[in-house]
C-alpha cells in the first residue's frame, strides 16, 4: 500500500518541476514584454511544459482525493485539501488563459501578466503542498 500511496507525491513533485521550468520560460517572456529586454521566448516549450504541469497538478488533486478516500479513510488533512481546492480553481484559469494566449495570438499585456501571476501563485501554493504533504505522508503512510 505504501507504493500506491507514494504515486501521488512523486507525480506531484514531477508536476512541480515542470511548473518551475514553465515559469522560467514565462519569465523570459515577461522580460521582453514588460521590461524591454531582448530575450528569446520558447513559446511551444512553454505551452507544452505549462500544460503538462497544470494538467498533472489537477489530475494529482483527483488522484490524491481518491487515494485518501480509498486507502486512508478520511484522515485530518484539512489544510492540504483547502490549498488543493485553491490550486484547482487557479489551475483551471491558468489552463484556459494559457490556451487563449496560445490559440488567439496577438499583442497583449494584461492577460499574459494575469496568467503569469496566477501561475506563480499556483507554484507557491504547490510548494506549500509539499510541506503539508510531507507531514501527511509521514503521519498516515509511514506512521511516524
Amino acid at each position: 500500500m505504501t507504493l500506491i500511496l507514494s504515486l501521488h507525491p512523486v507525480g506531484q513533485i514531477i508536476a512541480i518541476l515542470f511548473a518551475c521550468y514553465a515559469a522560467y520560460l514565462g519569465l523570459q517572456r515577461t522580460k521582453s514584454l514588460h521590461f524591454g529586454k531582448t530575450t528569446r521566448f520558447y513559446r511551444e516549450r512553454h505551452v507544452i511544459t505549462g500544460s503538462i504541469a497544470l494538467i498533472s497538478m489537477l489530475g494529482g488533486i483527483a488522484a490524491g482525493s481518491i487515494m485518501v478516500n480509498r486507502y486512508l479513510l478520511s484522515p485530518d488533512m484539512s489544510l492540504h485539501v483547502a490549498v488543493a481546492m485553491i490550486i484547482l480553481v487557479l489551475g483551471l484559469f491558468g489552463i484556459i488563459s494559457g490556451f487563449v494566449l496560445y490559440l488567439i495570438p496577438k499583442q497583449r499585456r494584461l492577460l499574459p501578466a494575469v496568467h503569469g501571476i496566477n501561475n506563480l501563485v499556483i507554484l507557491l501554493l504547490a510548494l506549500v503542498q509539499v510541506v503539508t504533504g510531507i507531514m501527511a505522508y509521514m503521519r498516515y503512510v509511514l506512521h511516524l
